[in-house]
């Protein structure tokens, strides 16, 4: 018996897991394999339309005219289609994983309603709606993000409309969907520029109760978020430059990773003793804290953003990406140890207002962490770590590199002091920031970081082995 005959033959179970390791583009063209594959892929249960995978992008296009194509409405039209066509075929009874990544706007509101109707009808696990334009020349997007209405995730309410627009478009006919428990399987929530407002928030919250994962990304009416009823199943928030968000309170005793980034806000994360992932980012100049908000609320201090709001958490936390700038050159460790079981820490300095040498708090949080003295030099601006050793880093990882002293010196004195140091890796992009991107090194720059590079081989730990990331 032949490969392919011994594959058709296996129980359609695990040829639909075979399938799920596609893209939707794939699993849906093994229909032409045999008459035992034609319609094996209407029973997916993941759903993941993805315009890099449905389009056609000519070779020659540029990223431009790449952009313009996708939001032109002869792509914007192909795409709705093709995702239209899927769920006309669908057959399973249950949906795991369901996601539109298209930069569609509220004046496809309509049609993405019902897409998500049907997906909550199919009693999705996880739902992403990705709506990012970033793809997209800035003159060409309409700027007003796609809000689903308050209904679909509202129990004192009906989809029962919703459901029956399924039936009429799609002739979807879908299962009985009893609004006291068709949450029950709702796992993850995605939603990247789509816009909620903060009873919509508060809302999802309150009916999807198994709800495990949360992630907000350029959300831009959210104002003054709050969730004051114990939320027993959330384990991960995420919530990105979402602008006009003054204040985020949130109760969640199982939360264990919190990752924010945007403006310096008044953050409380009531009761999670079992957090252990923190992110707190903000590149935001100085200036915006003297910057009025429309709460009244008090502007959160450099060193009050992260030590403050978090500072009953620090013992338990064991990964903490920070702004070296949160920090403020204040040593708030000065007191204890309170970083008791951290092993992880991921520092950035991208604070404008610093210039080049926001790197000197990169040392003065080296300093406070390791429990190092600092003292100037002759130049104010440059200032050296007396070392003492530590005996726990293992790696470190540095981003954004473009071969400046102040940075190498900075990555000479971590191979002075950290004596067990194994590996240290180092890219010239920004490392897990979406709003980054790689640099683009000129020819000097270029030979820069090249004999940067160099100083620091010639200084490396005997032990240790140094990573050049991006075709350095």
């Amino acid at each position: 018996m032949a490969l392919e005959d011994k594959i058709s033959a296996l129980p359609d179970d695990i040829l639909l897991t075979i399938l799920s390791l596609l893209t939707l583009k794939q699993a849906v063209a093994t229909s032409i394999l045999s008459q035992r594959w034609r319609y094996l892929w209407t029973s997916l249960h993941t759903l993941n339309f993805r315009y890099e995978e449905i389009l056609h992008r000519n070779d020659g296009d540029t990223d431009n005219e790449w952009g313009c194509k996708i939001y032109g409405a002869n792509y914007m039209e192909r795409f709705k289609q093709v995702v239209n066509q899927v769920l006309r075929s669908h057959k399973a009874l249950k949906l795991h994983d369901f996601g539109i990544h298209y930069p569609l706007d509220a004046s496809c509101g309509d049609l993405i309603d019902i897409w998500v109707a049907f997906a909550i009808a199919f009693k999705v696990s996880k739902l992403e709606l990705n709506f990012s334009t970033n793809q997209v020349p800035i003159w060409v997007c309409s700027f007003k993000n796609y809000s689903f209405p308050l209904d679909l995730f509202d129990k004192t309410k009906t989809i029962e409309p919703y459901l029956v627009q399924l039936d009429r478009v799609f002739s979807v006919c879908a299962p009985p969907l009893n609004v006291d428990n068709g949450f029950e399987c709702f796992r993850e929530l995605f939603l990247k520029s789509v816009d909620l407002t903060d009873e919509q928030f508060e809302t999802i919250l309150s009916s999807c109760t198994f709800l495990e994962c949360l992630h907000v990304l350029y959300s831009s009416r959210l104002v003054n978020v709050k969730h004051a009823v114990p939320h027993m199943k959330l384990k991960s928030l995420e919530m990105y430059r979402c602008f006009q968000l003054k204040k985020l309170e949130i109760f969640a005793p199982n939360l264990v990773s919190f990752k924010y980034l945007g403006p310096k806000i008044n953050i409380s994360v009531k009761d999670a003793k079992q957090l252990v992932h923190a992110c707190m980012r903000s590149n935001w100049e100085t200036w915006e804290f003297s910057r009025p908000n429309p709460l009244s609320l008090p502007n959160m201090q450099r060193g009050d953003f992260v030590f403050g709001q978090f500072a009953a958490y620090l013992p338990q936390i064991e990964h903490l990406v920070m702004d070296a700038s949160s920090f403020g050159g204040k040593k708030v460790l000065d007191n204890g140890p309170l970083l008791y079981n951290l092993r992880h820490l991921s520092l950035s300095s991208l604070n404008y207002a610093h210039g080049p040498f926001g790197m000197l708090d990169c040392y003065e949080m080296l300093a406070s962490f390791v429990k190092f003295e600092l003292y100037p030099l002759q130049d104010p601006k440059l200032r050296r770590i007396a070392v003492s050793p530590h005996n726990y880093l293992k790696e470190v990882l540095v981003s954004g590199f473009y071969g400046n002293k102040l940075v190498v010196d900075l990555i000479m004195v971590v191979f002075d002091f950290a004596i067990e140091l194994e590996k240290i890796e180092i890219s010239t992009a920004y490392l897990g920031d979406p709003s980054k991107c790689t640099i683009s090194l000129k020819p000097d720059d270029d030979f820069l970081v090249r004999k940067s590079i160099e100083r620091l081989h010639e200084r490396m730990p005997a032990k240790a082995q140094l990573y050049i990331l991006d075709g350095l």
